[in-house]
């Protein structure tokens, strides 16, 4: 069996990147893994008092909603309370898929015409004010949000709807099954949103970006008339079309020996 550690914290993406990480672990070297998640906060802690659950419940519901592997099992534990002084341990990010791997709930064409947002516009305080350097997740800012959902409105014709860390977890599931397209910034749950396949269009400035979120159709910078002259329909496409390709190359990573073998050290 293989062992990792992980240090919990706070996003999405800390908690579905272990998950998926064990799963393709799992499926890469033919055998059972266990990873323990090291959290800072007590049990049944929430981040902020208007969190819609505590860290630890997010864990099981997105835990509970993995797509198994055949023939091996991936199990966890939760401790608590602790603080590690490093990331993770027998980590291996040598190629870029390696914490790719998908719910069992997928994002499904149901002719609901309604884009997803994963904004800024709703936090207290933006990255500008209180961690300059991850402005390049959201070069949008709070006023191109507004006026995103603005042109998705009254231009595209289409209904919208927002998810944040006070949705509910299973309801955000929900949502981005039935969503025609998820747009927005670099985190959160942007992170729920490409765990269930889902299209994407998301705005950063770095290239991390486009190898985190592989078939997302990715933008640099926003621009009003550009996103007015968007067809929602041609990028739904692309990254849909995209993501028949990641699952191709994806199959190739799995099968291919990992050459990059773990040696247990700490990140």
């Amino acid at each position: 069996m293989i062992h990792f550690d992980w240090k919990g914290k706070i996003g999405y993406g800390d908690i579905i990147s272990p998950i998926c990480y064990a799963h393709a672990l799992a499926q890469r070297n033919c055998e059972d893994v266990h990873f323990t998640m090291h959290w800072m906060h007590k049990r049944g802690e929430r981040f902020k008092p208007d969190d819609a659950e505590t860290l630890d419940a997010r864990m099981k519901v997105l835990f509970r909603n993995v797509q198994p592997i055949d023939y091996h099992k991936v199990t966890y534990t939760q401790h608590f309370a602790t603080n590690m002084d490093y990331n993770h341990s027998n980590y291996d990010d040598f190629e870029d898929m390696h914490n790719l791997w998908w719910s069992k709930v997928k994002n499904v064409d149901n002719g609901r015409k309604s884009i997803v947002l994963n904004t800024t516009a709703t936090h207290r305080e933006q990255f500008k004010d209180y961690a300059p350097e991850k402005n390049w997740k959201d070069p949008v800012g709070v006023e191109g949000w507004r006026t995103v959902e603005s042109i998705i409105k009254d231009e595209w014709g289409f209904g919208v709807e927002f998810v944040d860390y006070t949705t509910p977890i299973d309801d955000a599931i929900d949502i981005y099954k039935k969503a025609f397209l998820a747009v927005g910034y670099h985190g959160s749950a942007m992170w729920i949103a490409r765990y269930l396949g889902c299209p994407m269009l998301i705005y950063s400035t770095k290239s991390i970006t486009k190898r985190a979120f592989p078939w997302a159709q990715v933008r640099n910078k926003f621009d009003r008339e550009q996103f007015i002259s968007t067809d929602p329909y041609k990028i739904r496409r692309q990254s849909k079309d995209r993501l028949t390709e990641v699952k191709k190359q994806y199959e190739l990573f799995l099968n291919t020996p990992n050459l990059h073998r773990l040696r247990g050290k700490r990140t």
